[in-house]
């Protein structure tokens, strides 16, 4: 066999001049660069459909968004992103369990567009693009831990990678053009010796042919002729380019390949609490929770008297918050003292009266809140304080659950998380301006309380209270109404586009269309 003669470090170009260097014996030196390995074929191979995808994603979320309010057309555009990686990952995905996770997490957004509901549809999203990666032999206990690895991980690609892999390509463009500069420079060459002439000459005729025509330059006039605004055509490249760098990082993600501890760390409470502390603070913290509960059943149902100046509603919305924030420092204080509670008897019972007062200050805070509440009427805030609450007087029960069955941190996380999922995901379907709307127009009604209408706030609280707004001045036409809030009272329905519409909306249009101006059938 013939030995072939490698001349390492030769340039690129006198390798493809260099044929006179092939042996006698035929074998000649294939200039063409080496081939890849075979895994990189396969990842170039696996890599060429994300581009055309993405192209036509962007080329949808123009049609779907642009110049649109989002709406339905959110949800359409989740789906197109799942199938898309659906189709990237077909080999060893299964994709009922990830399409029934999009589903609900759509759900929500198909209801109504507002900031709950389209983050379902993100966590959703990129739930379901984790899930079709996740490998088939992960058990189910250990999928939980797998999906929040890949989760996390996927939420730290988002901002960056897609810019990342965009600076790789063009190292990589600018790579190869250095390489074939040379060959290119003699191409061009040849191409302006072969038709610099012809081109000029053509040019010089067409101007002169054109300006002796006057029907084929107001021809070309017209063809030739844009009318566009230079600024919303940039503004529409970077919502393309703001577009490209948010899908791609999905279509995109690497496999879950790790998973996230599935216990809760240690974070070294032990240099600052020990249990002589936790006990110390156990007991003054009981004695303290302990006068505040007997001052509030004193003021709020025993009837004492309050300091010069200050009516109920003021003392409840002064307590409401405050006493809150305590409750939700109780929870955190109550989690730190758990690795104690061995080290001294008295500490579990002493945590229990902790938690168990600190429940019943949550309950005299929801008190106050209603008291203030009917006094004033529902907002927004309100609303979401008296949820918030709940929440944490079930969280406490958790905890002291907990404590009182010696269970983990983990059986905690896990309730305390579908708790707290559960009840924002049956917030997202509740029409809470409506619920507001009932109860502030029905408050209005009461001469004692006309004064207090918020007209301004009732009429910011959007279409989705237009239903409300409407059948309660209906129900009572008696409500003193300002001049300047008649359109607000008497609302016409919308007409959104298909890509803007949700059933909340649809629902509110109907029913004011059947109902002019609140005027029954």
């Amino acid at each position: 066999m013939p030995n072939e003669l490698i001349i390492r470090g030769l340039p690129r170009s006198l390798a493809y001049d260099g044929w006179w260097l092939a042996s006698e014996s035929g074998a000649s030196i294939d200039p063409t660069p080496a081939p890849a390995t075979p895994g990189k074929v396969l990842d170039s191979v696996r890599r060429f459909p994300r581009a055309p995808a993405l192209i036509l994603l962007v080329l949808l979320g123009d049609l779907l968004f642009w110049g649109y309010k989002p709406g339905f057309s959110l949800a359409i555009f989740a789906w197109c992103i799942f199938a898309a990686a659906w189709v990237k990952n077909l080999n060893r995905s299964r994709p009922l369990a990830p399409a029934v996770v999009l589903l609900l997490a759509t759900l929500p957004l198909v209801e109504h567009v507002q900031l709950l509901s389209m983050t379902f549809m993100i966590a959703g999203l990129l739930s379901a693009i984790v899930l079709l990666q996740i490998p088939p032999e992960v058990k189910y206990r250990q999928l939980l831990s797998w999906l929040a690895g890949g989760v996390l991980r996927l939420i730290k690609r988002v901002p960056t990678v897609g810019l990342k892999d965009c600076a790789a390509q063009v190292r990589g463009w600018r790579n190869n053009l250095a390489v074939r500069s040379e060959a290119r420079r003699s191409s061009v060459h040849g191409f302006i010796r072969n038709w610099a002439f012809p081109l000029g000459g053509l040019l010089v005729l067409s101007t002169l042919l054109i300006s002796a025509n006057p029907v084929l330059e107001h021809m070309l006039a017209r063809m030739l002729f844009v009318d566009f605004d230079l600024l919303v055509l940039i503004r529409r490249i970077v919502f393309w380019v703001g577009l490209a760098l948010l899908i791609w990082p999905l279509l995109t993600a690497p496999s879950p390949d790790t998973r996230i501890p599935a216990s809760v760390q240690n974070w070294g409470m032990s240099r600052l609490l020990n249990a002589g502390s936790v006990f110390r603070a156990l007991v003054l913290f009981n004695i303290m929770l302990a006068v505040q509960s007997v001052m509030d059943i004193s003021v709020l149902l025993g009837g004492a008297a309050l300091p010069k100046g200050m009516s109920l509603a003021t003392y409840a919305h002064r307590g409401a918050y405050p006493l809150l924030v305590t409750a939700l420092l109780a929870g955190a204080f109550a989690l730190a003292a758990r690795p104690f509670l061995d080290q001294h008897p008295a500490l579990k019972p002493l945590l229990l009266v902790w938690l168990a007062q600190n429940v019943l200050l949550t309950l005299s805070a929801a008190f106050r809140l209603n008291l203030y509440i009917d006094s004033f009427g529902l907002t927004y805030l309100r609303v979401y304080a008296l949820i918030w609450m709940g929440l944490v007087a079930i969280g406490l029960t958790l905890v002291a659950w907990q404590v009182q069955r010696g269970r983990s941190s983990n059986w905690l996380l896990l309730r305390v998380t579908v708790l707290s999922v559960g009840t924002l995901y049956t917030c997202a379907f509740i029409n809470f301006a409506a619920l507001i709307a009932t109860d502030t127009l029905s408050r209005a009604a009461d001469s004692d309380n006309a004064t207090r209408t918020d007209w301004v706030y009732l009429c910011g609280l959007g279409h989705s209270a237009a239903k409300a707004i409407s059948t309660q001045i209906e129900k009572q036409p008696f409500v003193n109404i300002p001049d300047w809030a008649q359109s607000c009272v008497h609302p016409a329905p919308t007409h959104p586009n298909w890509r803007e519409w949700d059933f909340r909306t649809a629902r509110v249009n109907g029913y004011l269309a059947a109902n002019p101006k609140g005027e029954a059938q």
